[in-house]
């Protein structure tokens, strides 16, 4: 078709951000591969109507009914002139259709997941222990408290009951529960207690004391750093093949995709390849010393694509990209979700989203393409003006407009380092910890400024009261006095 001098080809498309995208506002496709075609058309010289594929498929063999589908069939059928999209290069696909030189690096499959977050609680530092724990504990502390005050009441060594022996010594600290209190309590710290009691018993319960809570300490101190690196030393998943070798995590491909596709084909090949060595290890018309050289204990080809394909069909397959989101993201401390698909849309997905991370290496990668129906002369011009703008780093220039500064991107904070030691956040509760202690000393010095105002000013009241009532007393007397000298 022509339009003037410039000639009008039909473009077809499929959405795949941030390749191809439709702005709902502007009626409008765009994205990088729109940009692409909106420059290749300039260099060509040709304009172009574009519409999504009539199944919003890019083209996929039925292997039951050996047809096309998507913008495949459309070029087959002559529907369209121009395939427009991150169409891979596929041998299948180069049978049927012609393909441009590729404009992007190859791409493949790859695997997403939630972020890991380091879990931060305010409580964190009291969760080391048990809660039963800490409860026995309290009732050590309490009974110790308790124990030193009885005992240097009633023991007939103690400072209380033999001061004529200390009489050099001020030492009143085991007297009241208060003195007790913080004996026992600058005793868990290494501060220390201070001095011990003056009492053999007081000193054995003082010495019992210090030997339980080195023990407590100890055994905090261990579980603090163990409970820091047990996520450290969990085995996390970082590949395709840690994927594989587990059982924890879930996994899964959207049902029909691109990813599924690849994985069910992989399926058969294994499958076609175990087939025909156990027909060569047992099929009687094999030569007997080809036999024996293929006749091992175990089959050395590993099935790993037929595992992965049942383990994801025994997990489920999600209907659409947004259901596989919404199971990666309902992670938790019992259930994790690991989502296989291509490259190209967990890229997109972490562009917008600050949730959400790739796992792993790409794999099955193969190269990014427009295409044209076969034996098309719109394959050369397409080829020249790819490469002419190659050259001139204007695909740079688009890849770095849709991505590294594309309107989509999230604003996501700087990730933290799971390996990293503690943080601010962890350490919140000690820091929570010296306010409460500086708020509580400025309460009760509040509390005591105040009773020591209220003792003084009643002291002023009771000394004005008494010179009041003396002077009224003596003025009284005065007066009588006069009273009669007047007489």
């Amino acid at each position: 078709m022509s339009h003037g001098r410039r000639p009008v080809y039909r473009a077809v498309t499929g959405i795949a951000p941030p390749y191809v995208m439709y702005n709902d506002s502007a009626a409008a496709f765009q994205g990088y591969c729109i940009d692409l075609l909106n420059h290749i058309g300039s260099l060509v010289g040709f304009d172009y109507t574009l519409r999504e594929s009539l199944d919003g498929r890019y083209g996929d063999l039925d292997p039951n009914t050996g047809r096309w589908n998507g913008m495949i069939y459309e070029l087959m059928n002559n529907m369209s002139d121009i395939a427009v999209g991150p169409i891979w290069i596929t041998s299948s696909r180069a049978e049927v259709v012609d393909f441009t030189i590729p404009y992007q690096g190859p791409s493949g499959f790859t695997i997403m997941m939630l972020k890991k977050k380091r879990q931060t609680s305010y409580l964190r530092f009291l969760m080391i222990l048990e809660i039963e724990v800490w409860i026995g504990f309290a009732f050590a502390f309490l009974l110790t408290i308790f124990l030193l005050y009885i005992l240097e009441r009633y023991s007939p060594f103690s400072y209380q009951n033999n001061r004529a022996k200390y009489r050099d010594e001020a030492d009143d600290r085991f007297c009241w529960f208060k003195e007790c209190f913080w004996f026992t309590f600058t005793s868990i710290t290494p501060q220390g207690g201070g001095d011990m009691p003056k009492n053999l018993s007081g000193k054995i319960v003082a010495a019992t004391w210090w030997l339980f809570v080195f023990v407590i300490v100890a055994a905090y101190t261990a579980n603090l750093a163990a409970y820091e690196t047990l996520d450290r030393l969990q085995r996390n998943i970082e590949s395709m093949d840690d994927l594989r070798k587990q059982y924890r995590v879930q996994y899964s491909t959207v049902a029909n995709s691109t990813a599924f596709e690849y994985f069910f084909r992989m399926t058969k090949i294994e499958s076609w390849f175990y087939a025909n060595w156990r027909r060569l290890t047992l099929d009687e018309n094999t030569p007997e010393r080809f036999r024996s050289e293929y006749a091992v204990w175990d089959y050395p080809l590993e099935d790993k694509f037929t595992k992965m394909y049942f383990a994801m069909k025994d997990a489920g397959f999600p209907s659409s990209v947004e259901e596989a989101v919404k199971l990666v993201r309902k992670a938790n401390s019992t259930f994790e979700f690991a989502f296989i698909t291509e490259a190209t849309t967990v890229k997109y997905l972490m562009l917008t989203n600050c949730d959400l991370r790739q796992v792993g290496q790409e794999f099955g990668k193969k190269p990014f393409a427009f295409a044209v129906r076969k034996d098309s002369p719109l394959k050369r011009k397409l080829d020249d003006a790819i490469t002419h703008l190659a050259m001139e780093r204007r695909l740079s220039v688009l890849e770095k407009k849709w991505w590294d500064e594309s309107p989509l991107r999230a604003n996501c904070p700087a990730d933290n380092d799971l390996n990293a030691g503690f943080d601010l956040d962890n350490l919140a509760v000690i820091f929570l910890l010296i306010l409460l202690g500086i708020s509580l000393a400025a309460l009760i010095l509040g509390l005591q400024y105040s009773w020591y105002c209220y003792q003084l000013h009643a002291r002023m009241k009771k000394v004005r009261l008494f010179v009041k009532t003396r002077f009224s007393r003596r003025n009284k007397w005065r007066t009588k006095e006069a009273f009669v000298n007047r007489k």
